[in-house]
């Protein structure tokens, strides 16, 4: 029973099991893998930022691209180099400050590079859809807003036409029957017949001018329906395409505001409403109120004052590095909490300014690059007290009690340790500990034979008892020497 008892406690655990196999391929991912994947890595992050800088100019200058390939390389390396230096436990140590330029350094460099790395995967992924979305939105509101003034003018057209057609009417019942501007007038030829007859021939020549205007909106609404019919993202020139629909939409708001749209309002005014109560025909002021013309007439003006300008376009262009940094920092501004930015499917786009979930993936791409960097680095870093020193070195310091043998002879500074130690002072377990100091690089001499006087006042309080001694002084590498502490501590604690 006991044999069997004692046999079972030599198999080993799950647990220890599990863990010699994680060590195992953490060793072996360490040794073959993890550097190699980082470099990689950091090589297609660094061609993609790079094609993102460049791109942002376009002299061609080898200079301008030997100095980008330069930027990006210390950003790059700025990248690895901070994450690679980075322990997590410094934020809970006296090192918060190094572990926090560390981590500024690392995300700073992180969003330049995913940044410019957009560049490369909008182009790929992403841009041409959108592209074509954007232009084919503001195509179609050019359209919409042509058709909106098409009809305006339709609605002009008819009135104007129902306003000449009534005027000829009246002027044909005023010579026939009178009474049309004042009931109690017989029809006799006068400045009544004369203002009628006026009146139709006046509206009559302004709807053939609003004709001609309609028939002009007509053929650029065509053309901008044609234009979004034969609209290819991939073979148009979007910088052409955008200054001819531009030049077309100058024409069309020109129309809107040229001279036979500013001049029938005023034209009609005098013949509208209260004006009718006085007006001249031939050399004589008579009244002639008919609320008929008045409704026409208002109706006219509504028509007329619902010709808006139409809104000039600005087309998304994926060649335009300008647009596709923009377009970065909106897709970049939409991942970040708290803000208003909407990310929608490519259909449901509605303004330039949307986000779609391609431009998520393809900004994805960059990050995901990079946080593959940090996750191969995290991985193939060694354990945070081999950063200074090994495991076994802080056994053999924990062995020779090291704060307790320094205690009296190191003294605090604001960026190093100094060590001062008398000559004449023999002592086994300091003296290997100097060794030590020596073989790790932490010691450098700064001083040998320096009396007692010679020391600093609070160097001299606290080494009274060897006045009559010599010093050594040394400088002491204050970031391994904390280190050092802090890892005989946990160890002793363990």
């Amino acid at each position: 029973m006991h044999k069997k008892n004692i046999q079972k406690s030599h198999k080993p655990s799950l647990y220890k099991l599990f863990s010699l196999v994680m060590n195992k391929i953490l060793y072996f991912f360490r040794q073959h893998i993890t550097y190699q994947v980082v470099l990689i890595l950091s090589l297609i992050s660094f061609a993609t930022s790079y094609y993102g800088f460049i791109s942002l100019v376009s002299d061609g200058e080898w200079f301008t691209k030997i100095l980008f390939f330069a930027v990006v390389g210390v950003i790059q390396l700025a990248l690895v180099y901070s994450i690679s230096q980075l322990y997590l436990r410094e934020f809970f140590s006296r090192y918060l400050l190094r572990a926090s330029l560390l981590l500024m350094t690392y995300l700073l460099s992180l969003f330049i590079s995913v940044l410019f790395s957009f560049n490369f995967y909008y182009k790929i992924f992403s841009a041409s859809e959108f592209a074509q979305r954007n232009v084919t939105l503001q195509l179609e509101e050019v359209k919409n807003g042509l058709e909106d003034a098409q009809s305006s003018f339709n609605s002009v057209y008819l009135s104007l036409k129902k306003l000449s057609d009534y005027s000829m009417s009246q002027s044909i019942e005023e010579s026939t029957y009178g009474g049309t501007c004042d009931e109690t007038k017989i029809p006799t030829p006068g400045p009544r017949s004369a203002l009628r007859e006026a009146e139709s021939k006046l509206f009559q020549s302004h709807l053939s001018a609003v004709d001609e205007l309609k028939m002009k909106v007509l053929t650029e609404t065509t053309i901008i329906k044609k234009m979004l019919v034969d609209f290819n993202p991939k073979t148009d020139d979007i910088e052409k395409l955008e200054e001819k629909v531009n030049s077309k939409i100058t024409n069309i708001n020109r129309i809107f505001r040229g001279g036979e749209i500013s001049l029938l309002p005023k034209i009609l005014a005098k013949h509208n409403g209260a004006s009718r109560m006085s007006m001249e025909s031939l050399g004589r002021t008579i009244s002639c109120p008919d609320s008929e013309i008045s409704l026409k007439i208002n109706t006219i003006s509504e028509n007329l004052n619902s010709l808006t300008p139409i809104k000039k376009v600005i087309f998304f262009d994926s060649n335009n590095q300008q647009q596709l940094i923009e377009r970065t920092i909106n897709v970049l501004l939409a991942i970040i909490p708290f803000t208003n930015t909407h990310v929608v499917a490519l259909d449901k786009v509605s303004t330039p300014t949307d986000v779609t979930q391609s431009d998520i993936k393809a900004i994805g791409l960059g990050f995901l690059v990079d946080f593959f960097i940090f996750f191969f680095t995290i991985l193939a870093k060694e354990p945070y007290r081999a950063k200074f020193f090994a495991e076994e070195s802080i056994r053999q310091y924990l062995r020779l009690d090291v704060r307790r043998v320094l205690k009296m002879f190191v003294f605090e500074s604001h960026f190093s340790y100094h060590l001062i130690i008398p000559n004449q002072r023999k002592n086994d377990k300091l003296e290997e500990i100097l060794t030590r100091f020596k073989l790790d690089k932490m010691l450098s001499l700064v001083g040998n034979n320096i009396k007692y006087d010679e020391l600093l006042f609070l160097h001299q309080s606290k080494l009274k008892n060897f006045d009559k001694l010599t010093f050594k002084v040394y400088k002491l590498n204050k970031d391994k020497y904390d280190t050092l502490l802090i890892e005989i501590d946990e160890l002793r604690n363990a």
